[in-house]
């Protein structure tokens, strides 16, 4: 085993030993794109920003992706996988990150903490990568925050619990992508408020995603005079919630907030529709993909999503400050033929943008002297993470808290005859 401050192996000699877990489930094409070649990508001259020193620039800079590809968090790790590749093909295409190209590390997590710690450790040792962008899911980050710290691997956690990065002394090396817990629920007590729903209900997953706002809604609720009548739990993998529902039912609530991730949310949607449920789902963040209503069907049709914009591009104008960050996720998924791209994909595509603005703006450093590199770049993503445009959120991060309180990006949608409309945006 190498040492943290050496280079490993070369990646493209690994893939299918060491990189790609063996249960993994990734298809050739998949496997082939775990790694972009350097050839041709590096140059000669430095890039912007101070970031990177040394003659001939020709050390990349190996990014580990771990992302849950298998599991209950596939829908998530896939898009995310997707969009960080598609990224850094653009940036390596056009000469890369201070002349240095990205070579990406891509494993699977699972969709598991325990697998998830076990391939964290496999990149910041073996692999000696100089960032990691994931996971996919609250509790896998959540189980990662000390881990990051000990390892001192500067993380950018493709999830939105608060818990994520708190306590600040424990979330040294990791950041978090998306508005926090707090701020989501927040926003929609708010607009319940403004819709005249005085009574809500919560059914959330019992998982490191939905407990957090289980814990929080409470106090959110009292602040806008808003009655919580219940709160319900199920598992991220069942097949029928129609209990639940029944449960909250009895509490006579006007809507009900659903904390899940697709494709739990289609669940939800489909058991609501089965015993004709009265009160308005209204989703969280979790369920930000077209994937929700192509799972839903019918049953979506008149549920409400807190969302981000690229769910419904066409609605942005060119004034708005996401319109060229979002214009430009869409416009590479459509070269790519991979579809429209949902939230997730803008998960994988917003945690590149911050790191590519974390090196560009480092302080100098050499990519061959790893755990130094490693430090530039947790420096940069606290103190130069200013106002940096995502297509999720507008991001600020402070040595306080490593993730944005901006709802900037956030939107309500509506399903309406199977298509999202923005009912309110931020």
């Amino acid at each position: 085993m190498t040492s943290s401050n050496q280079r490993g192996t070369p990646v493209k000699n690994q893939v299918r030993r060491s990189v790609v877990p063996r249960r993994a489930i990734i298809t050739a094409a998949a496997a082939a794109a775990l790694t972009f070649g350097v050839a041709g990508c590096g140059a000669d001259s430095e890039g912007p920003g101070t970031g990177a020193t040394g003659g001939g620039n020709s050390e990349p800079y190996r990014v580990g992706v771990l992302v849950g590809l298998t599991g209950s968090y596939a829908a998530l790790g896939e898009p995310e996988r997707q969009a960080v590749e598609l990224y850094f093909k653009e940036v390596n295409a056009k000469g890369g990150l201070n002349g240095r190209p990205i070579e990406l590390v891509v494993v699977d997590s699972g969709s598991n903490e325990g697998t998830a710690v076990n391939q964290y450790r496999k990149l910041a040792i073996e692999e000696n990568v100089h960032a990691i962008i994931g996971p996919s899911s609250s509790g896998e980050s959540i189980a990662l925050r000390t881990f990051s710290n000990q390892l001192k691997v500067p993380t950018i956690a493709l999830a939105s619990s608060s818990s994520i990065v708190t306590p600040a002394e424990e979330a040294g090396y990791i950041f978090k992508q998306y508005t926090g817990t707090n701020e989501s629920l927040k926003a929609q007590i708010q607009f319940a408020k403004e819709q005249g729903w005085t009574k809500v209900g919560l059914l959330h997953t019992n998982d490191g995603y939905g407990q957090d706002p289980a814990k929080r809604i409470d106090a959110v609720a009292s602040e806008f005079g808003i009655q919580v009548t219940g709160k319900e739990a199920f598992d991220a993998t069942t097949t029928d919630v129609t209990a639940q529902l029944g449960k909250l039912a009895g509490g006579s609530p006007d809507v009900v907030l659903v904390w899940a991730v697709n494709p739990a949310n289609a669940v939800v949607a489909k058991s609501a529709e089965s015993i004709g449920f009265k009160p308005v789902l209204f989703n969280s963040p979790g369920a930000g993909s077209p994937a929700y209503i192509e799972n839903s069907g019918a049953a979506a049709d008149g549920t409400y999503l807190q969302g981000s914009v690229v769910l419904a591009p066409t609605s942005l104008k060119q004034d708005n400050p996401q319109y060229e960050a979002t214009n430009r996720i869409v416009e590479a998924f459509k070269a790519a033929n991979a579809g429209a791209p949902g939230q997730f994909a803008a998960n994988g595509w917003d945690g590149s943008i911050l790191l590519e603005n974390a090196i560009t703006k480092a302080s100098s450093h050499d990519p061959q002297d790893v755990q130094a590199t490693r430090d530039a770049l947790r420096a940069s993503l606290e103190a130069n993470t200013k106002d940096v445009v995502g297509v999720n959120s507008i991001y600020t991060f402070t040595p306080e808290f490593h993730g944005s309180l901006s709802l900037g990006g956030l939107a309500v949608l509506k399903v309406e005859s199977g298509a999202f409309k923005v009912e309110q945006s931020y």
